[in-house]
């Protein structure tokens, strides 16, 4: 049986790193999923990049957190065609856009978990928040 791929939009991933509460517990729990083969996680260079920025200016070591997340996580290139089709689609933030054209490349990915689910709003693939991510499965 093959494992539910999901895709982490980086406030996501960052909750988890940064330990932000009260969102770190369901994030956890997700992150605790993928360990158990249960799913498998996505996410994109340009979440790598960002989360770099924000755990260094938080006073982490961007480098050991990225290192980590390489060996940890399923990583998505951002090619032309991510910058193409957002520029076409016009989403509202550019940044979501090329997310959301990088969660679409990854086969079979069932859902896309943020805490902004408004940014995703004319998604084709199913948008969750942690807590609702979970509810879809039966733990």
């Amino acid at each position: 049986m093959s494992r539910r791929r999901v895709w982490l939009d980086t406030n996501v991933t960052l909750d988890l790193i940064l330990e932000r509460d009260p969102f770190v517990e369901d994030v956890a729990t997700i992150f605790s999923l993928h360990e158990a083969l249960e799913i498998e996680i996505y996410i994109s260079t340009l979440s790598l990049a960002n989360i770099a920025y924000v755990v260094k200016k938080n006073g982490r070591n961007p480098f050991l957190v990225v290192a980590t997340l390489l060996k940890w996580v399923n990583i998505i290139s951002l090619d032309v065609t991510h910058f193409e089709k957002n520029l076409a689609a016009n989403f509202k933030d550019f940044e979501d856009g090329l997310q959301y054209f990088s969660a679409m490349s990854v086969k079979d990915v069932k859902c896309i978990i943020t805490r902004y689910k408004v940014d995703f709003k004319s998604s084709a693939i199913p948008v969750f928040t942690p807590k609702e991510f979970l509810k879809t499965i039966a733990l």
